[in-house]
């Protein structure tokens, strides 16, 4: 057997088609590539390539990058692959065998091509992306709200995203601006079961000491920063390591500057 039908048969025995574990094998051996290009690298039908794209980002295993307004598509580190094993319940024992044999022979390949990379996404779906990311959160992802995304993301969509978040035993801090509008949110929304935050990871800076604008997370080596205002739902991803840390040195002295929110 070849060294890639191995690798091949192996991303089979995690749950994915043949022609998933073909575009996934591919895409980490290049940091991005469009559709296109990996069905004419495949020879196989567009239609068929973005439709196993699309099963793969539900996955996890698969992420967008826009690249001068062109959508390119990049594999998520094999390591993602441990969350997805962990959802295949009855074949545990075997999926966990393979992810083993595959992570030494990839070696993060992909990550191993990354560099810094800005994500750009706009509308409801582009928001539910960026929130659905930072599930991604190896512990916890800090950042700054004047809360209400539920109202572009969709109350199903974040009861999902809630649950989800729990599952994965994630924390979240925030700071907020104590206006009326956004202390309405946090009272109405902040709640078990419906709202990933609880009062004790909320914090306060008045609005002429920090201006707070939309909703930013840092987690990992990504900060994330969206805006909803009228018609308008845009979000931008950044992922450089040195970024996040100098934007985490600030986050943290303002937080032990900031006030507790309570009822």
């Amino acid at each position: 057997m070849s060294d890639t039908t191995d690798k091949i048969t192996k991303l089979q025995e995690l749950g994915l088609s043949e022609l998933e574990a073909h575009i996934y094998l591919a895409l980490t051996s290049v940091s991005a590539v469009s559709a296109l290009s990996l069905s004419r690298s495949l020879a196989v039908p567009r239609t068929s390539v973005y439709d196993a794209l699309m099963r793969l980002i539900e996955k996890g295993l698969v992420e967008k990058v826009v690249k001068s307004k062109s959508t390119w598509y990049k594999a998520s580190p094999v390591s993602v692959l441990g969350n997805f094993v962990e959802e295949q319940g009855s074949k545990l024992a075997s999926m966990k065998e393979a992810l083993d044999s595959l992570t030494l022979q990839l070696k993060n390949r992909a990550g191993d091509l990354k560099t810094t990379e800005v994500r750009y996404y706009e509308g409801a779906e582009g928001m539910r992306q960026m929130v659905w990311n930072c599930l991604k959160a190896k512990k916890e992802i800090v950042g700054y709200s004047v809360f209400g995304r539920v109202d572009v993301v969709g109350l199903k969509f974040y009861q999902r995203f809630v649950s989800e978040f729990a599952a994965r035993s994630l924390a979240d801090r925030v700071i907020a601006s104590p206006t009326k509008r956004t202390l309405d949110y946090i009272f109405k929304d902040v709640k078990p079961g419906f709202h990933q935050l609880s009062f004790q990871n909320i914090r306060s800076l008045p609005e002429n000491k920090l201006y707070i604008a939309g909703d930013t997370m840092i987690y990992n080596d990504t900060y994330a920063v969206s805006y909803w205002e009228g018609h308008e739902v845009v979000g931008v991803e950044i992922e450089n390591a040195d970024f996040v840390r100098h934007e985490l040195s600030i986050f943290e002295l303002l937080w032990d500057l900031a006030s507790p929110v309570s009822l």
